[in-house]
């Protein structure tokens, strides 16, 4: 966990001790007195689960309305803003149904974590 990188067994290993915990009814510190666990660590790893699990329930992508119709300049290209930093850059007369195939195909790629 201190170095940053993930550790999938680690993690999963943590998930099976929160479970215990919230299944034996026993507070924090007598349930980590019990099973002789680092109390700071259980709240560390308590912590970085619900981060992972809210990374994970936000939508890669905010709904996107796709027409036909340009309001602007239609010398001006669509710009789309993507999950760490990129940017996707397209003409701006790129057909809609073109566009939604393309939205749709990142959405089907795995998110991959940014490397150290």
């Amino acid at each position: 966990m201190a170095n940053g990188q993930r550790d999938s067994k680690r993690e999963a290993l943590w998930r099976k001790v929160l479970t215990r915990q919230c299944e034996s009814g026993l507070g924090v510190r007598a349930f980590c007195r019990r099973e002789k666990i680092s109390e700071p660590s259980f709240y560390a790893w308590r912590r970085v689960v619900r981060q992972r699990d809210e990374q994970r329930s936000r939508p890669a992508f905010v709904p996107l309305v796709v027409s036909e119709h340009h309001g602007g300049d239609a010398a001006e290209p669509i710009t789309i803003d993507l999950c760490g930093g990129r940017v996707l850059r397209l003409p701006a007369l790129i057909a809609a149904a073109r566009l939604a195939e393309l939205v749709h195909a990142i959405e089907a790629l795995p998110v991959l974590e940014a490397q150290p």
